[in-house]
């Protein structure tokens, strides 16, 4: 956000909470638990006479979550990724110099807590209680079940899809079909996956915590709109790496593995369909090549065959020439007189 941005919101919210008043929220005082970080935003707010609902109208956020983020109640915020971007429109909105600073700080803070709620979520049990809603649903089932085999339930005429016309399908069959192309085979998800059970602190693109637990053996999560994510993990070759067709090992067995980064799974697959498809082109370049060299190679040898006059050397044909010669043949076939021996 601009800092000419920032002062047209502010002046838009301004303008819509002109009329009301300063507001507050905790009865006559305004939100009285800001502390550390968050107290240099509510001082900076309150020296540009602004309330907390006139924040939260300009940043779209409730106002409830903008007086969290002064008082450092991480708990009442979504997740670390969200709160530390509200921090940083924050900031802007009040055109603080080192917003980056202040993400920092709200960091430190807030990591430990983020660390506890994962470790609280991943520790409770798993309780399973069955909504009315579902209850409802399955005695709903259960009497539909109980009426259809009470009553003979007819089952719907299926219609029947004609075979397509016999000219069309010929027409289709006809047509000239392309070479097959090379593709890479793309998985829509990236994901992170245990070969054992091993602790891992993954961490996005941006370096916002993400996890950090412990993966059961063969268990997976996703890291799919990440970026190019990072993890740390006690032992190498324990973690599986896989995106777009691809798989990569984390670190080396035995290894300590501190901030791998994931490779660009992406890059490497267009790469690689791009390389199989200049191989197929390739391939069919030399055997188009090698049959009109075989072509060339047999059609002179077909055109020495032929004797001239038409006669073929490979079969008893006779053509014009031969039949020229015959006719001296035939006239000294009549029988010859027999002479005797001569006596003197």
């Amino acid at each position: 956000m601009s800092p000419a941005e920032a002062a047209r919101t502010l002046d838009a919210a301004k303008a819509l909470h002109s009329g009301r008043g300063h507001l507050r929220l905790v009865g006559s005082v305004d939100n009285p638990d800001a502390d550390g970080p968050g107290a240099r935003l509510q001082a900076a707010r309150r020296d540009q006479e602004l309330s907390i609902h006139q924040v939260a109208a300009a940043l779209k956020l409730k106002p409830e979550q903008v007086a969290a983020i002064e008082s450092m109640q991480f708990q009442k915020l979504p997740g670390l990724g969200y709160a530390l971007g509200y921090v940083r429109a924050y900031g802007e909105l009040l055109g603080l110099v080192d917003c980056d600073g202040l993400v920092s700080e709200f960091r430190d803070a807030w990591e430990p807590v983020q660390r506890r709620r994962e470790s609280e979520i991943a520790t409770q049990p798993s309780k399973f209680v069955a909504p009315a809603g579902a209850v409802i649903a399955l005695a709903l089932l259960g009497w539909l079940i109980v009426w259809a085999s009470l009553h003979a339930i007819k089952p719907q005429p299926v219609d029947v899809v004609a075979p397509p016309d016999e000219t069309i399908k010929a027409w289709a069959e006809s047509q000239p079909k392309g070479p097959a192309q090379a593709t890479a085979d793309v998985q829509p998800l990236s994901t992170l996956k245990a070969l054992q059970d091993v602790r891992v602190t993954l961490r996005g693109e941006d370096g916002a915590l993400v996890t950090d637990r412990i993966l059961r053996k063969d268990e997976s999560i996703s890291t799919d709109g990440l970026g190019r994510w990072f993890v740390s993990s006690p032992f190498g070759g324990v973690l599986e790496a896989s995106g777009y067709g691809q798989t990569a090992l984390i670190g080396e067995a035995g290894k300590k593995v501190v901030n791998w980064r994931v490779p660009d799974f992406e890059a490497i697959a267009t790469a690689k369909s791009k390389a199989e498809a200049e191989a197929a082109a390739a391939l069919a370049a030399a055997e188009a090549a090698k049959l009109v060299a075989q072509q060339a190679k047999d059609q002179p040898a077909a055109t020495q065959t032929m004797a001239p006059n038409g006669v073929s050397l490979g079969n008893t044909t006779i053509g014009p020439a031969a039949t020229a010669t015959a006719a001296p043949v035939t006239a000294t076939s009549t029988p010859a007189k027999v002479v005797g021996p001569v006596t003197q």
